[in-house]
């Protein structure tokens, strides 16, 4: 049994903000509030088969939305587990291959071995350890990590809590967005903006002071009304003054709570009238001209109460939500980002569109009830329409579903438990700190001031994050790809893998893959997610690790293919390890180039620091990072006896003065060292470009082309539109030339 006076607060459940009045036989749900009356109420469903709970058992059963990120970078690392493994054994069995066969031969070691000797196997496993090291891109995970959690902190700092790592990286995939009106476009809060009355103003007020005084909890509706005008809290007790109007002496004998039927509530006087404060469509007759004033301002998006006693219309009172003032620049920002703004509201359709566009959401007029509208009607209205009202928590998560099958990335905004099933379906979804547990225990992101502005920043850290993880992710790649075709180029090689080592990729690591990756890292992105990461980064990856690769085998092959035949070899002995360092960094410095199309003054300056740190390593530890060879402990040796000091050791003598280096000073002693370098960038350039290519196309199947954008650059661009505005002045110039001939021959 439940008392006639009952009224409750479903928002949490519906969406819905009015309170909605109970009757004897009525539902009354768990997860509502009782605002008004009590009741005996009959427990038929507890746990799981509560209305609440049936919900979220709904979102158990959908699986979360995983990084696509970590799982590519998981992927990546899985294969070069995989390729390590391979290449060990590779290096292993072609490394007692060649000793067993060629051991004796000093001149290919620069030293006898044998295959039972420990400083055989030591170097055999300082090879293998080499190549391991190169093929493992060890620092990608962290870098991605640490990368994720930087932005993290920094999104804290401004009240947006980040639930997951990679959240970020979904919110920055988004291309479309669903957001609810009130708490997003508007701040939840409303304002009386007209009084439309037909009666003495002293008589409204009297009469609205009295219901505000008597209503209990306010929703936002009744503190819009409060705020205008106020109330009497003691309008029950005492006696009112007489109006001279319509009162005679009144008292208050009965409440009439929220009535979802007749979309209205008010009081009853002691002496019968009846005071009622609701929908205009519901408390007039169809055919009231007064109607058509309702009709005005709900087209311009603001909502109409009217104010009755009895059948007397005392005045219309128009109310409009108060839009947030950062929506208008949010919304501006989604839209210049290319993301498509949906808006899905339990309020009437004609309202929010007008909010909507006001806000400056796009094709805001294209609006739609979905009252009624079946769950498989629900795909094909999608894309037509940009605003729909009347949502059931069914048909939120049906139209998040119907995006995604239509190639969407989608974001979803909510705070209710209504909302659960769309946020759990999309693919980031964002609520408020004010909204309920289970909406945040589902969702990606938290504003913790309740502010959607924050927004901004997070899609733009996202993209920021993610677009510069690609990035780096290309050149850790870069080096691993090398690495693992190296060990079987190298396999004809009387030396086989012993022609490289660790100290070759020096300055790779630290000038390109460190500094270049730092730098490019922390540059801004706008622009969206778009493609495969796999797809992007393995394209770009195997190529610049052929690039690479062919740095590496080009003095090798200089060297040897002339010794095998036997011919003076291009590059000397002793400068193959100085070449390989070099031509390594310089394919790397190429890579990074590439990378910075279009060029803007930031990349510019990003590809002058990767230089600068190149030239700054090779002053200082020039024998490792120049002439690839390791800075052992023979170089701190320096001789007391002869007077000697710390100062005049090898490593000292060479610091910040690289002449003094032997391995720079062979390089010095030979001009045709610094001619190969220089055709070597110049060809780079365009072989890697073609490489990219031939990746895409031919491996991968992916139609997108490398050299778009450095065609679209602004600097080319220029630079061809002068070469056609040339072309087409000599055209003309022709034509005239042609013309006066014709005209003397006349």
């Amino acid at each position: 049994f439940i008392e006639r006076n009952l009224q409750v607060d479903e928002s949490n459940l519906t969406g819905e903000s009015d309170y909605i009045k109970k009757y004897p036989g009525d539902k009354v749900f768990s997860g509502s509030a009782i605002i008004v009356g009590d009741a005996k109420v009959k427990t038929i469903e507890v746990g799981d088969e509560t209305f609440a709970s049936s919900i979220s058992q709904k979102v158990k059963g959908m699986e979360h939305h995983k990084s696509e990120l970590m799982a590519n970078i998981i992927t990546i690392m899985k294969f070069l587990a995989v390729v390590l493994v391979v290449i060990t054994i590779v290096i292993i069995s072609t490394l007692i291959y060649k000793i067993h066969v060629h051991g004796a031969q000093e001149e290919i070691w620069g030293s006898t071995l044998e295959l039972g000797s420990a400083v055989t196997w030591a170097r055999i496993m300082i090879t293998v350890g080499s190549f391991a090291v190169g093929v493992m891109p060890s620092g990608l995970v962290l870098t991605t990590s640490v990368a994720l959690v930087v932005s993290i902190v920094s999104l804290a700092r401004k009240q947006t809590l980040i639930q997951e790592l990679y959240s970020l990286e979904n919110l920055s995939r988004v291309d479309t967005i669903c957001l609810d009106k009130t708490g997003t476009l508007t701040d939840g809060t409303m304002k009386v903006c007209v009084v439309k009355r037909f009666v003495h103003l002293e008589d409204i007020y009297d009469n609205i002071k009295n219901l505000l005084g008597v209503s209990g909890s306010r929703n936002q509706t009744a503190e819009a009304l409060f705020n205008e005008f106020g109330e009497n809290k003691d309008v029950e007790y005492q006696e009112l003054i007489p109006s001279l109007f319509y009162f005679p002496e009144l008292f208050i004998q009965e409440l009439i709570p929220f009535s979802s039927e007749h979309k209205s509530s008010g009081l009853i006087y002691k002496n019968g009238d009846k005071l009622l404060l609701g929908a205009p469509e519901y408390l007039l007759k169809k055919d009231d001209e007064r109607l058509e004033f309702v009709t005005e301002k709900a087209k311009e998006g603001k909502r109409v109460l009217a104010f009755m006693l009895n059948d007397n219309l005392l005045a219309f009172f128009v109310l409009e939500d108060q839009i947030r003032k950062s929506a208008k620049d949010t919304l501006a920002f989604f839209r210049e980002n290319g993301v498509t703004v949906k808006v899905i509201s339990g309020d009437n359709p004609l309202t929010v569109s007008k909010i909507a566009e006001v806000c400056g959401v796009e094709n805001a007029d294209k609006a739609i009830s979905l009252d009624g509208v079946k769950l498989e009607e629900i795909p094909a209205l999608v894309e037509e329409y940009t605003i729909f009202a009347r949502v059931s928590p069914e048909q939120k998560e049906a139209i998040v579903r119907a995006l995604q099958e239509k190639a969407h990335k989608v974001a979803m905004t909510g705070d209710g438990v209504n909302d659960i099933l769309a946020l759990r379906r999309a693919d980031s979804s964002i609520t408020f700190a004010k909204a309920t547990d289970a909406a945040k225990s589902v969702s990606d992101v938290v504003l913790l001031d309740n502010d959607f502005s924050h927004l901004k920043e997070v899609v733009g850290q996202g993209r920021r994050v993610i677009g510069n993880i690609r990035r780096t992710a290309i050149l850790f790649l870069m080096k691993s790809f090398a690495i693992a075709l190296l060990a079987f180029a190298l396999i004809p090689l009387s030396k086989g893998q012993m022609w490289y080592t660790i100290e070759n990729a020096y300055m790779l690591e630290f000038a390109v893959i460190g500094m270049g990756g730092f730098i490019l890292s922390l540059e801004g992105s706008k622009k969206p997610i778009k493609g495969s990461f796999s797809k992007t980064i393995i394209s770009k990856g195997i190529s610049s690790g052929f690039l690479a690769m062919v740095a590496i085998m080009l003095p090798i092959l200089m060297y040897s293919i002339p010794m095998y035949f036997g011919y003076t070899p291009l590059i000397t002995e002793e400068n193959v390890k100085t070449m390989i360092s070099l031509l390594l960094t310089i394919a790397g410095l190429v890579v990074t180039f590439t990378m910075c199309i279009p060029f803007t003054k930031y990349r510019m300056f990003a590809i002058i620091m990767v230089f600068l740190t190149a030239l700054f390593m090779s002053l200082v530890l020039p024998t490792s990072c120049i002439g690839g060879r390791a800075t052992s402990h023979a170089m701190f040796l320096y001789r007391p006896d002869l007077g000697e000091t710390f100062s005049d050791c090898q490593f000292m003598r060479e610091l910040f003065r690289p002449w003094n280096s032997p391995a720079v000073q062979d390089l010095f002693n030979d001009k045709d060292n610094f001619i190969v370098m220089g055709a070597f960038f110049l060809g780079a350039i365009p072989f890697f470009f073609l490489l990219i290519e031939i990746v895409n196309k031919k491996i991968l199947k992916n139609d997108e082309s490398v050299i778009y954008p450095f065609i679209n650059n602004p600097l080319v661009a220029s630079a061809r539109k002068r070469r056609l505005a040339k072309k087409r002045a000599m055209e003309e110039e022709k034509k005239l030339r042609e013309y006066e001939e014709r005209v003397k021959l006349d």
